[in-house]
């Protein structure tokens, strides 16, 4: 989200037209008015993130996101 323009509006057909391929996923029309939907729902979710107040110094993120059960080392 970052770089974009404040001034245009976020479009979740024109989005989802765009990264569906570049993910490598097929929706179908009747899938389509839903993953519109929470799209859009998810844009909300990251805007009220992007607007809060986190100082660049504290927030570390990590460098990789691997779902599933953590390793547990003895």
């Amino acid at each position: 989200m970052s770089g974009a323009d404040p001034k245009t509006p976020f479009d979740a057909a024109r989005h989802c037209d765009a990264m569906a391929p570049v993910l490598g996923l097929t929706i179908t029309e009747a899938q389509r008015p839903v993953v519109l939907q929470f799209l859009a729902i998810a844009h909300g979710m990251a805007e009220i993130v992007r607007a809060a107040p986190i100082e660049d110094d504290v927030l570390e993120l990590a460098p990789v996101f691997r779902p599933g059960a953590s390793e547990q080392t003895t």
